[in-house]
């Protein structure tokens, strides 16, 4: 790495049984907890685990038994705590499964039946846990055209009952194994057509929108229920799209963004309005990692240097992406980022130039106005749940006030964002 790349990320090494490696799947549980899936990119080694419960300083390294890696494949991670880890296996010969372990990785039991993911067509691609007991893995459909093959769980994975309506694919349609997002009990997946199935009750039943007309959706991320990214790929020219929800994913808009958005990987900060992106060069020149505070409007790059993998953060100072040699396959090492920029503090409406008046407000309403001329700012309210609950523009020449009329809500604090190209801010709006 140069020493730009090496000043934003600090390289962890993991001694895999196989040293090519790369550190693919990750799952952060905490900023001392991380999991992760060593793939060999160049002769498809998958069943290599790695866990680490000191921040990635050292790191206990074995395989997930009983796959056969001339033809399976590790294809998801879920990871709850040190020692208690499912993933997804791609079976051969209709052997589709998933498996636990709770002694960090040195022993994993088979959950599901022979029946479940049994077909010669079943791909299981996507597991997550919301808690140790309830969880939920998703599977490409069986048959072209049929239903999405989903199960979900109460027990910690003792048991798996198959989703009572799942939904039903368009032709050809599978889901992409990345993926998909989580915040609370809601959980988002993105498939080859450009649709981003939901649920919002930890995979029971499930919304399943129109094609967005877009190519297959990589990855996504969500900073809150109702807001988020999805990176959008075309796998004929390897364009990358970016499109934007603020409906909790029932409606996407396409973002034209600013900056260099490497779209790879991509993942929300947590307690931030911050998303980071990183990447490696597919033949583009883009990679690195980038970030942005304003829902993805502009794009700031923290370093262009490295080959980097997916992406997961846990806190502003505790992400980590794995390294990889472009040219040759080979692994280059977890990457643990070590840069303070995500955890700068973000500028209040004041520092931004912006007045809020009355704030506490008796009756719900709120006047925030510009304290010199600017346009193109929009202000967004959200509850202490992170819902939006109002959005309008700052028009005219931006002096002029700008009513928000909050007096429909019940008392409690809300957050006010404005969003501009001066930057982002925030201030939290108390109605009494």
């Amino acid at each position: 790495m140069g020493a730009t790349a090496q000043a934003q990320w600090a390289t962890q090494p993991i001694s895999f049984a196989n040293p090519a490696a790369s550190p693919a799947l990750i799952e952060a549980v905490s900023p001392t907890v991380v999991w992760t899936i060593g793939y060999d990119f160049t002769d498809e080694d998958s069943n290599l685990v790695a866990v680490s419960t000191n921040g990635g300083v050292s790191w206990s390294t074995s395989t997930v038994t009983g796959v056969d890696n001339t033809s399976e494949f590790v294809s998801s991670l879920a990871a709850i705590s040190n020692t208690t880890a499912w993933v997804t296996v791609v079976g051969n010969r209709a052997d589709g499964r998933v498996m636990k372990t709770t002694d960090g990785g040195q022993t994993w039991v088979r959950q599901t039946t022979a029946a479940q993911f049994g077909s010669i067509n079943s791909y299981p691609s996507i597991i997550h846990f919301f808690n140790a007991n309830d969880g939920v893995v998703i599977g490409d459909p069986t048959t072209d055209g049929g239903p999405f093959e989903m199960y979900t769980t109460s027990n910690g994975g003792a048991t798996w009952t198959a989703v009572a309506t799942p939904p039903v694919s368009d032709s050809r349609e599978d889901t992409y194994d990345d993926a998909y997002a989580m915040v609370g009990n809601t959980i988002w997946c993105g498939t080859f057509q450009g649709r981003i199935l939901r649920s919002t009750d930890k995979g029971l039943t499930w919304t399943a929108p129109v094609p967005s007309g877009l190519d297959a959706v990589r990855n996504i991320a969500f900073r809150d229920a109702q807001n988020g990214l999805a990176i959008f790929l075309d796998e004929d020219t390897g364009e990358r799209q970016l499109s934007r929800t603020t409906d909790g994913g029932l409606t996407w808009a396409r973002v034209n963004y600013t900056g260099t958005m490497p779209g790879f990987g991509l993942d929300n900060v947590p307690g931030t309005n911050q998303y980071v992106s990183t990447g490696l060069d597919l033949g583009d020149g883009i990679k690195g990692t980038a970030y942005t505070r304003d829902n993805g409007q502009s794009w700031v790059t923290i370093e262009s240097t490295n080959n980097n993998l997916y992406v997961d953060f846990v806190s502003p100072t505790a992400g980590w992406t794995g390294g990889l040699n472009i040219m040759t396959g080979a692994g280059q090492g977890m990457r643990r980022f070590t840069s303070s920029v995500l955890g700068a503090k973000q500028a209040t409406t004041e520092q931004l130039g912006y007045s809020v008046y009355p704030n506490p407000s008796a009756d719900g309403r709120f006047e925030v106005r510009a304290k010199e001329p600017r346009t193109g700012a929009m202000l967004r309210v959200s509850d202490a749940l992170g819902r939006e609950v109002a959005r309008r523009p700052l028009t005219g020449n931006g002096t002029a006030p700008v009513t928000l009329d909050l007096s429909q809500y019940q008392a409690g604090v809300y957050t006010l964002e404005i969003s501009s190209a001066a930057g982002t801010a925030h201030q939290k709006l108390v109605v009494k």
